[in-house]
């Protein structure tokens, strides 16, 4: 498993500012992680195969960091 680089995330998760992107790069998150962590935000949960080998509790985080962006008023 080889953790997201910069490029990647901002592919996946569209502009970030560098320290969202730092803190995303700390989790380890491959970019299948990162992609779910995207899909469980829009409600969506275990939407890759069974075959990727995903951390929840890295996918999570991710979640955590990228909600991080949206404005307070937001419940998503």
């Amino acid at each position: 498993m080889m953790k997201a680089r910069r490029g990647e995330i901002v592919e996946v998760a569209g502009p970030l500012d560098d320290l969202r992107i730092a803190e995303i790069v700390g989790t380890g998150a491959t970019v299948a992680e990162l992609t779910e962590a995207k899909r469980w935000l829009a409600g969506y949960k275990r939407t890759i195969g069974d075959a990727e080998d995903l951390r929840p509790s890295v996918i999570t985080k991710v979640c955590d960091i990228l909600r991080g962006e949206e404005p307070e008023w937001f419940d998503g």
